[in-house]
């Protein structure tokens, strides 16, 4: 019987450790704070808008193609221009202000025109035909070269995500498009404007 109690005396009790408490908080706390962090950043990457797409699907200059009569071309200074807007955006809309288009020969303006303000939903494409009266005084300089016209295009756009606008994103695109003997784009079509800082 004495044995028994010097043994059952030996046997030591388990006790919690003031420290485990404790730790187990911070574990538990820090895996809260990491699906949190998680959540939010996949959250902020799903609502982040991507900028408009900008392309040229086509130009031409019926000055230049000798298939016309020049009787028929002789005092015309247009250069047509197919542009589409495109939205890549899932499930936010893209609000577009009056979009500015600059045409240049070289380094000088020839010709402008302005589009106006509109609406684009989600996954959508636009297309405009842009017609665009040059500078007659540079207007030999053109017709008498294929080098080719830089297009710049300056706007602002606000997105609608989840019913909510954002604020004021100003753009500034531009392309070169090279212009063959026929006044048709040489080379591969459906050119891209590609940002630039002013």
């Amino acid at each position: 019987m004495a044995d028994l109690e010097n043994s059952s005396k030996s046997i030591p009790i388990p006790q919690q450790s003031p420290e485990e408490p404790k730790s187990s908080l911070c574990l538990w706390f820090l895996q809260v704070v990491v699906v949190i962090g998680f959540s939010s950043a996949a959250i902020l990457l799903c609502l982040t808008p991507r900028s408009p797409i900008y392309t040229i699907t086509d130009a031409y200059i019926p000055a230049l193609d000798g298939r016309n009569s020049t009787s028929l071309h002789a005092g015309n200074t247009s250069i047509l221009l197919n542009l589409e807007f495109s939205n890549p955006n899932k499930k936010m809309g893209i609000f577009y202000n009056n979009i500015n288009i600059t045409l240049y020969y070289r380094h000088a303006v020839i010709g402008s025109q302005t589009l106006p303000a509109f609406y684009q939903g989600y996954k959508k494409a636009t297309i405009y035909e842009v017609p665009v009266n040059a500078d007659k005084r540079l207007w030999k300089g053109v017709t008498n070269s294929t080098t080719g016209l830089r297009v710049c295009l300056e706007n602002v756009v606000k997105y609608k995500i989840l019913g909510h606008t954002t604020k004021h994103h100003r753009m500034y695109n531009q392309a070169h498009v090279p212009v063959g003997s026929d006044g048709r784009i040489s080379g591969e079509k459906n050119i891209k404007l590609q940002k630039f800082l002013c």
